[in-house]
């Protein structure tokens, strides 16, 4: 796990208590400038704390937690849930591919 990886998943831990967590790190499907290896995420997090706020300030939340690291990752995809929806969703969607680098 990377120490970037490490940090959000620390940091969603303590700020929602989430009863389901998946911090993926997928920069390696990834190119661009810059160090690769820790600059795209996909957070699966599930929350009673979302309960009571639309997708939007879901994202908010997050974007707000992450307000400095933002400056050093490229691209957070953000899963937001809460325990019923996820019970619903059995998931979340795939990444989609990288449309600016010269990755195949």
């Amino acid at each position: 796990m990377s120490n970037m990886q490490q940090h959000l998943t620390e940091q969603l831990q303590t700020a929602l208590s989430p009863s389901y967590l998946e911090v993926i790190n997928e920069s390696h499907n990834h190119s661009g400038p810059g160090p690769a290896s820790e600059s795209h995420f996909k957070l699966i997090v599930v929350s009673d704390y979302f309960k009571d706020l639309k997708l939007i300030k879901r994202h908010r939340f997050i974007n707000q937690l992450f307000k400095e690291e933002m400056s050093h990752i490229h691209a957070l995809a953000m899963h937001t849930y809460t325990p019923d929806e996820w019970q619903m969703k059995k998931g979340a969607p795939d990444s989609p591919k990288c449309a600016g680098g010269s990755k195949s």
